[in-house]
């Protein structure tokens, strides 16, 4: 971590002790002159309450200069002036990193979660009970977050697999209907041979029919004209007889 890197009230919705060198105060005094740093906080603190605020506001901790620097929030209550620049500052850092009025922001999101942890820390600097019990508050509300958002994901997993497998079935219901499709042309197409050969066939028997029916006619027409003549024949023979 490097000196761009320490927290500022510029950068953060934190509220930060100023940053210190626990292993030599001359370095640390030093080091402070050089980087034009703000001196200590002189008002007295409460140790409980830095210790819960050290619990849920990790202090920064980095090696420059041949020291390790640490950086904690502070521990002191905050005035009104400060709550109300709190306020100023968050709706400023809204509006300079573009996060959205509504729907899924990250950067809101994020600007709101440390806005919370800074309300949290103010809190705990005056009293500690309800300190943690607004942490409590506060992890409560992200495993219920956290729930939901699992249960979204896997909810949209569940959702996606059952999207690809009706896709899948689409595409098998749709092969097996032109399988159907393809069949049904091929029947249809036999049914039009066969109609087409039982056509000709009543055609062909048709014609013979009639030729038949001809035939037996002219045949009939033959033996009665033969009958006939037989007949003649035999009165003939009769009257001659006579």
């Amino acid at each position: 971590m490097s000196e761009g890197d320490l927290q500022t009230k510029e950068d953060s919705l934190i509220t930060w002790d100023s940053p210190y060198a626990p292993q030599d105060a001359k370095k640390t005094s030093k080091l402070r002159q050089k980087k034009d740093l703000p001196p200590f906080d002189t008002r007295p603190q409460n140790p409980a309450a830095q210790e819960v605020i050290d619990r849920f506001i990790l202090p920064k901790t980095w090696e420059e200069d041949d020291a390790v620097w640490i950086q904690k929030a502070s521990a002191q209550p905050a005035t009104r002036l400060e709550v109300v620049t709190l306020q100023e500052k968050l709706n400023s850092m809204l509006h300079d990193l573009g996060a959205k009025d509504t729907g899924i922001c990250p950067v809101r999101k994020k600007l709101y979660a440390e806005c919370f942890d800074e309300v949290i820390r103010q809190v705990t600097a005056e009293c500690v009970e309800r300190g943690l019990l607004l942490l409590r508050v506060r992890d409560e509300r992200r495993a219920t977050v956290q729930a939901y958002q699992t249960l979204f994901e896997s909810r949209m997993g569940y959702g996606f697999r059952l999207a690809l497998k009706g896709e899948q079935e689409i595409l098998e219901n749709m092969h097996r209907i032109q399988t159907v499709a393809d069949a049904k042309e091929q029947l249809e197409k036999q049914c039009e041979e066969w109609k087409a050969k039982i056509e000709k066939t009543l055609k062909e028997q048709e014609e013979r029919f009639k030729e038949d029916d001809k035939k037996y006619a002219d045949e009939i027409n033959s033996l009665k004209k033969e009958n006939q003549a037989k007949k003649i024949q035999l009165e003939n023979c009769c009257l001659v007889k006579k």
